[in-house]
């Protein structure tokens, strides 16, 4: 469903967010520790820690929705990927390096912008990582601007 072109997007330096909601519907949120897509299925596996996250990511159950979004920094270029939670669990040794070095680079690229260590400390974390690995269902524009909220199909999110 996702093209080379977003695949490279998601997996690259950009901010993600992430919602899950509970069985009542009230919303969760929290930020991501990283992602990587399978190319083999095509589903995420998407980071998230669950002690600086802990309602969104207890919520982040399988066969729920959960909506990611990404964004660059440095241009507000965004979409949002929306999708079913397949599984979840602790993240592997792979999964857990991937996340570290995310966060490390989050940290050195969001100060180099003049956003201080003591903001982001509340924001991006690597401890306890989870991974969510997401089906994902649907694909829209988040970039600021008159495109923003439009449904993508798979050719033009490429």
């Amino acid at each position: 469903m996702l093209g080379q072109e977003l695949v490279d997007f998601i997996e690259s330096p950009v901010m993600i967010l992430f919602a899950t909601r509970d069985e009542a519907g009230r919303p969760m949120i929290g930020r991501g520790s990283g992602v990587c897509v399978d190319r083999q299925s095509g589903h995420l596996h998407f980071l998230a820690s669950r002690s600086q996250w802990p309602d969104a990511v207890s919520e982040a159950l399988p066969g729920r929705p959960i909506a990611t979004t990404y964004v660059r920094a440095t241009d507000y270029k965004a979409c949002q990927i929306k999708g079913r939670i397949v599984a979840a669990g602790a993240a592997d040794e792979a999964h857990r390096a991937r996340g570290e070095a995310y966060v490390a680079e989050q940290l050195a690229r969001m100060i180099a912008l003049g956003v201080t260590r003591m903001q982001l400390s509340s924001t991006l974390s690597d401890q306890e990582l989870v991974c969510l690995t997401i089906e994902p269902q649907a694909i829209f524009e988040q970039t600021p601007g008159p495109g923003a909220g439009r449904r993508l199909t798979p050719e033009a999110a490429a």
